[in-house]
């Protein structure tokens, strides 16, 4: 099979409004869409809550604020002057070395894979094996760190937890995030021990250390599996005075001789500690358990189809689900980490959430029915503990096509509230945030064939000459109920060439979100799975493999889209051919950037598409860049470099880097500083204090070198795994 993947020849492309009336936008509310714009110019403007945190100066959640936006209101820099921009310190981070014993035990790997906090001045980032660091984000300069460490021994034999995940006997950590909580003045993190703690982010003590989550949870029979993606971020809830935590199972594509832990997520009151509530998104383990789909069919949705068709057309579909007919469910069934951010609306209680992989795949034999609620985006209510609505995709998914990283909450002056998610298969989501009923669901593989990404084999299923993916239909009962797995199937050949390839999906990452213009960015990553093969029954050995070969494509590339939220219209693409993008991209007064696979950050205007600048880093950039203030106020962006290695395991410990306008240009720039409680202000920064680059880099980069000199520094820096130490 050839490669499907297309070089573009042209950079940037803008569409028209009648965009939208292309076949492949399934909208399920345009008569409403239209009417309410047309009574919107004549209505009054109505106020809306809006998300915590929105800040120029911080940037305290994984995706900035609490709806996961990727937004700061910063005008410091601007279209006009990023040519101005240089690197203003470097940070490497510490090796797995100087990891706490316990968890030295545990082989944790090197490396961060978190997007830097921004706080009051600090920089905050922490590795993979939990040693955390405030920075100053003016100077560079180490302020204090925090090493996380348990008792082995002691945790193994008090929990229901085993260590290894689905990669063996190995740690592999892949922490997606952490956040900064303002009320605690706290770090909030997942550990290692079914357990998450808070660090003050003033002095780097402990504050408070809540454990023991995975006890006693009921309908689970099985070891809490800590490693691989087990590690998820912290919700916090102010107005009902509750954190958010969410205990999954593990990804599966070899077999877990011992069963996969019920994925759980719990209600946690913030002044006791107390568990307020749980919502389970697996069966009960060994019960019979016949409507477990149908408990809560009347709230849910598959993709356009609710749930209740099905209930009353094919009811045989969605009973029993996880399990054949009066049996439990099956040992090899589980459910995934939420990957991203988990958004909170403190004005209505709702969290929304996505779970990660239903396992095993890609081999489903022993799985049938739809298997909820892995690969769902849902709604929970945490004011009465229960989930109130919930949309999956791809039910009974072969794929591992599941809904990862984070959602984006909006309230949008016409739609009102929606929610907004893109999954592996490349399904964009615009969900009505109250009930999950769908505004619009767009096939984005579809528009890359449009723009030139990919060839027409990318668009048409197996049956058709093409190799693109079967949308699982839950009406039918060979999707449902008979089906093995995607090669050999009625829908793929043996062995299966697939598009797009899991991966990371086809959107790659977190999107973005522009409340300004009501834009949606977001990546189109072109990435193809060639001769696919899954394992085949009995499973009976932890080496025996549910999906067990395949190859990935050497070709890939990506595209950048800003998308008009009302209509899904497409208002601008620029093409990247080089790799398939990691790090979300931030978008600004008027400027949308990020930090690319190749080395170079890429600055663009928001508005057009147009690239203005290409500033090259000379190491990959994978983590999720951000941007805030330092003590004098001065706006900078902050990169982690040269993780290296693979998506899971980072091979180096990678240095954490500051940019900032020249000195020149920093004296000219006027800001607007806006309060998380939209109140502004402006004036000049003042620049008589300001420390010059020299000064501030302490290794020594002169503020004269060039970009290339200073990629060569990091490189050095990661490939000798140099671990400078900074005065307290």
């Amino acid at each position: 099979m050839s490669h499907i993947l297309h070089i573009q020849l042209q950079k940037t492309y803008i569409y028209r409004e009648n965009y939208i009336n292309r076949k492949y936008m399934i909208n399920f509310k345009t008569i409403i869409t239209i009417t309410i714009l047309t009574f919107s110019t004549i209505l009054p403007a109505m106020a809306f809550a809006g998300p915590l945190d929105t800040s120029a100066k911080d940037w305290v959640y994984v995706n900035g604020n609490s709806w996961g936006h990727n937004y700061s209101p910063q005008t410091q820099l601007n279209t006009d002057n990023v040519n101005d921009l240089e690197v203003k310190w470097i940070f490497p981070l510490e090796g797995s070395s100087s990891a706490g014993e316990g968890v030295q035990i545990l082989g944790e790997k090197q490396g961060s894979t978190t997007p830097p906090i921004v706080r009051d001045g600090k920089v905050f980032t922490t590795t993979n094996f939990l040693k955390t660091y405030a920075i100053d984000a003016k100077t560079g300069e180490r302020l204090w760190a925090y090493t996380y460490d348990i008792d082995v021994d002691e945790v193994s034999e008090r929990l229901p937890i085993r260590y290894g995940g689905a990669f063996g006997g190995i740690l592999q950590t892949h922490l997606h995030g952490f956040r900064y909580w303002e009320t605690g003045n706290a770090l909030i993190f997942m550990g290692l021990a079914c357990d998450f703690y808070g660090i003050d982010a003033d002095s780097g003590e402990n504050t408070f250390w809540i454990k023991d989550l995975c006890v006693d949870i009921p309908g689970n029979m099985y070891d809490y599996q800590q490693g691989a993606v087990s590690q998820t971020n912290i919700g916090t809830y102010e107005a009902g005075r509750q954190f958010v935590v969410v205990l999954p199972g593990v990804i599966h594509s070899q077999v877990l001789a011992n069963g996969d832990f019920r994925h759980t997520t719990i209600g946690v009151d913030m002044d006791t500690h107390d568990i307020l509530w749980r919502v389970y998104s697996f069966p009960p383990h060994q019960v019979l358990s016949k409507d477990w789909a149908l408990q809560e069919c009347n709230t849910g949705w598959f993709r356009d189809i609710p749930c209740s068709t099905v209930a009353a057309q094919a009811p045989e579909n969605l009973e029993w689900d996880w399990a054949e007919p009066n049996e439990p469910p099956s040992i090899h069934g589980g459910v995934t980490a939420n990957w991203g951010e988990l958004v909170i609306d403190e004005d209505t209680g709702y969290m929304y959430t996505q779970t990660g992989n239903q396992g095993p795949y890609t081999y489903i034999g022993e799985t049938p029915g739809p298997r909820l609620y892995g690969s769902t985006i849902m709604a929970i209510d945490m004011n009465a503990g229960q989930r109130v609505w919930w949309s999956q995709p791809m039910p009974r998914d072969p794929y591992d096509y599941d809904c990862n990283w984070g959602g984006i909450l909006a309230d949008h002056p016409t739609l009102g509230k929606i929610y907004m998610k893109g999954c592996k298969e490349g399904l964009l989501h615009i969900l009505d945030a109250s009930d999950g009923s769908p505004i619009h669901i767009i096939d984005v593989v579809d528009e890359q064939y449009l723009w030139g990404q990919i060839g027409i084999e990318g668009t048409l299923e197996f049956p058709e000459g093409g190799i693109k993916y079967h949308k699982m239909d839950p009406l039918s009962h060979y999707d449902m109920r008979e089906m093995l797995a995607p090669d050999g199937s009625r829908y793929c050949g043996d062995p299966c060439n697939l598009y797009p390839h899991w991966s990371n999906g086809l959107f790659a990452t977190d999107m973005s979100y522009d409340p300004e213009t009501n834009t949606l960015y977001h990546y189109a990553a072109g990435l193809q799975r060639n001769s696919h093969t899954s394992g085949a029954p009995p499973f009976d050995n932890p080496t025996d493999c549910f999906s067990c070969t395949g190859v990935t494509s050497s070709v890939m590339n990506t595209t950048i889209v800003a998308r008009d939220v009302v209509t899904g219209a497409v208002l601008w693409t620029w093409f990247y051919e080089t790799h398939q993008q990691r790090s979300q991209m931030v978008v600004s007064h008027d400027l949308l950037f990020s930090g690319f696979k190749d080395g170079f950050m890429r600055y663009f205007d928001k508005n057009t598409g147009e690239l203005l600048r290409e500033m090259n880093l000379g190491s990959d950039i994978t983590v999720g860049v951000t941007t805030g203030q330092d003590s004098d106020g001065n706006q900078k962006i902050f990169a982690m470099l040269g993780v290296g290695g693979n998506r899971i395991s980072p091979a180096t410990p990678g240095t954490l880097i500051a940019i900032g306008l020249n000195e020149r240009a920093q004296q000219a720039v006027t800001t607007t500083v806006t309060s998380a409680t939209t109140t502004t202000t402006t004036s000049t920064i003042a620049t008589t204090n300001t420390v010059s680059v020299t000064s501030e880099v302490e290794v020594g980069i002169s503020s004269t070198v060039t970009y290339a000199a200073i990629a060569v520094a990091v490189i050095a820096v990661i490939a000798a795994v140099v671990l400078t130490q900074r005065k307290q």
